[in-house]
Formats: C-alpha cells, sequence, structure tokens
C-alpha cells in the first residue's frame, strides 16, 4: 500500500502541475489514469471488495473520461449522470456498514439533513441566476442534493462509530472524502456557469482527488 500511496501522490501532483499551467495534453492523458489507479488498488486491496463501491470508481472514471472533454456539450449530461450513479453507489455502501438500527440514527440523520438542504438550497440560489439552461437549472440542485445525500450518510456512519467505538478513522476518511466531492463539485458548478475562476481545472482537481481517495482509503479500511 505504501508504494501505491507513493505512486498515487506523484501521479496526483502531475496532473495537478498540468491544470495549473494549462497544459491540456498531459492533463487529459493523466486525469483517467487517477480513478483507473484507485479502482485498480480497491480491487487489489479490499477484503473482500464490495461490488458497489468498486462500480462508483468506475463511475468516476467514466465520468471523467466524459467531462475530459469541457467544450463538447453532449458529453456533459452522461458525464453528470454517471457521477450520479456513483454516489448513489457510494450512499447505498455506506448504509450498509453503519453500525445500529435505522431507527437508532433517525435523529442524528433528521439534523444533517436540515444541515444540507439548507447547504444545497443556498448554493442553488447563487448558480441558478447564471445558468441559462432549463434543464440544467433543474438537474443542478437535483444533483447537488445527490451529493449532499451521500454526505449524510457518512456523518450518520461517523457518529454511529463513535458510539460504537469501532472504525472510526475509516468512517472519518469517509465522511471528509464525502465533504470534499460536495466541495469539489460546487467549485466546478462555479466554473461551468459563473466563470469567474482562474485555473478552473486546477481547484476543482486539488479538491477531486484526495476526495475519491479518502473515500477509497474508508472503504477499503471498514471492509465489508
Amino acid at each position: 500500500m505504501t508504494g501505491f500511496i507513493i505512486y498515487f501522490t506523484l501521479l496526483s501532483i502531475a496532473h495537478l502541475f498540468f491544470c495549473y499551467f494549462g497544459m491540456h495534453t498531459p492533463r487529459k492523458l493523466t486525469k483517467p489514469l487517477l480513478l483507473l489507479s484507485l479502482a485498480a488498488c480497491y480491487a487489489c486491496a479490499a477484503k473482500p471488495v464490495d461490488g458497489a463501491v468498486l462500480a462508483a470508481l468506475i463511475c468516476g472514471l467514466a465520468g471523467d473520461i466524459l467531462l475530459i472533454w469541457e467544450r463538447t456539450d453532449r458529453f456533459f449530461i452522461p458525464g453528470a449522470l454517471s457521477f450520479a450513479l456513483g454516489h448513489g453507489l457510494y450512499a447505498l455502501s455506506i448504509f450498509r456498514r453503519t453500525p445500529g438500527t435505522t431507527r437508532s440514527h433517525l435523529i442524528t440523520a433528521a439534523v444533517f439533513i436540515a444541515a444540507y438542504i439548507a447547504v444545497v438550497a443556498y448554493m442553488s440560489f447563487r448558480l441558478e441566476k447564471h445558468v441559462d439552461d432549463k434543464k440544467l437549472r433543474i438537474l443542478m440542485p437535483v444533483y447537488l442534493s445527490i451529493v449532499a445525500a451521500v454526505n449524510v450518510f457518512a456523518w450518520v456512519n461517523f457518529v454511529a462509530r463513535i458510539n460504537s467505538g469501532e472504525g472510526q478513522f475509516y468512517a472519518a476518511l469517509i465522511t471528509l472524502g464525502s465533504m470534499l466531492f460536495l466541495t469539489s463539485d460546487t467549485i466546478l458548478a462555479r466554473c461551468m456557469f459563473v466563470r469567474d475562476v482562474e485555473r478552473p481545472n486546477f481547484p476543482v482537481m486539488i479538491t477531486y482527488i484526495p476526495a475519491q481517495a479518502l473515500l477509497c482509503f474508508g472503504f477499503i479500511g471498514l471492509g465489508a
């Protein structure tokens, strides 16, 4: 695992370097390698392998490939749907690993649902006026709600793990990863619709890469 972490760190630094300096050809070549590497790592290191987690990583890979061509609108919706499916699979995987009964988590879930409804509503309100396409104006808050749902499941799992005294560290990785994913997608939406972010690929990827990596390592640590 140490060797993979060194390799993945170097790959990530190289990709971020290409993003920052606008070197689009090597950026497009290294981007798919990130999720391909994480998917391979999970398939080899997880004991046992959870098909839902592996599928979520592959959905991320598919989304990355579809969104490489930023100026081609026809790939945007399929790319977003691929990521949305991946988020759904992450949420399912977290739910399966949450200790205790569903009823015991209702209060915790209610608190975080209320918090994230407020977050998504605020982000959607700030971004909506910059979105000209009516379909995207509807899809944007729906997509952000799906990402926020993963955050809710992650927080419920984290609180349950603290109470049970088992797996808190790996649950924390998953929670932090889900929060970074929401941050990355919010930055991406701002880059796409507001277009006031310099070097847009850099802030998106500097949050997206650790988000996926933390989710991958968190699921490896928690097991099935």
